[in-house]
């Protein structure tokens, strides 16, 4: 690794860091968790859930909430921002890597868990801090869905719609928490319920923010 990506590297983690820090202190004086969320702990998951592959994808990185198990949690701020100090294994690891993209470029896709419209890294919990401190939008990663059980719960309806929505989008940028949105949304576009959209389709909504509620008015 060249000397002088490793110096900008570390330049570049002391900055991360106080975001980070920023970040822990303006959570916790709010008195909310300033962890990445852990997906055991996330509400209604239950461990036992069907599961189903779906592959390598890129994925909206503003999506990415979390984390699979606690173990690495208090290493990162609740955006992925680290919160160690430059002297550890943690930073070292963190510096090498950002060399790395700023020598060549992350390539190589996470692992992650989605859960209601949400990700959990599995693996590559440095590569989301390195992209989303460098602004990145999307990351390529390896996707498993955990399909909750149907029940009478709107946001668990409106997210087996969102699962057919998916099918033919590909978008995880517009999710609703309500049931039906997503057939007004198409209706209001003009696109059948099972037409497959094409990639100029999809493309306005990938730098869109997620939203709820009522649906999005072009």
């Amino acid at each position: 690794m060249e000397a002088m990506y490793l110096q900008e590297a570390h330049e570049e983690y002391l900055q991360a860091l106080k975001a980070g820090q920023r970040e822990y202190k303006a959570l916790t004086g709010e008195g909310k968790d300033p962890y990445p969320v852990v997906l055991e702990q996330a509400p209604g998951y239950q461990g036992n859930e069907a599961t189903r592959l779906l592959g390598t994808m890129e994925i909206p990185i503003d999506r990415i909430i979390g984390i699979k198990t606690a173990g690495r949690s208090a290493s990162f701020s609740a955006g992925f921002m680290p919160l160690l100090s430059v002297e550890t294994e943690f930073a070292v690891k963190w510096i090498s890597l950002c060399a790395a993209h700023l020598s060549s470029g992350i390539r190589d896709p996470i692992v992650c868990f989605e859960y209601l419209g949400n990700f959990y890294v599995q693996e590559g919990n440095k590569r989301v801090s390195v992209l989303k401190h460098f602004g990145a939008t999307r990351v390529p990663a390896v996707v498993t869905r955990i399909i909750p059980a149907l029940t009478e719960d709107p946001q668990i309806q409106a997210y087996y719609e969102f699962m057919e929505f998916f099918k033919h989008t590909g978008l995880y940028q517009i999710q609703y928490r309500q049931p039906g949105a997503y057939g007004e949304l198409l209706a209001h576009l003009g696109k059948e319920p099972e037409e497959d959209w094409t990639e100029m389709e999809r493309r306005p909504f990938w730098r869109i923010s997620s939203i709820s509620g009522t649906p999005l008015i072009l």
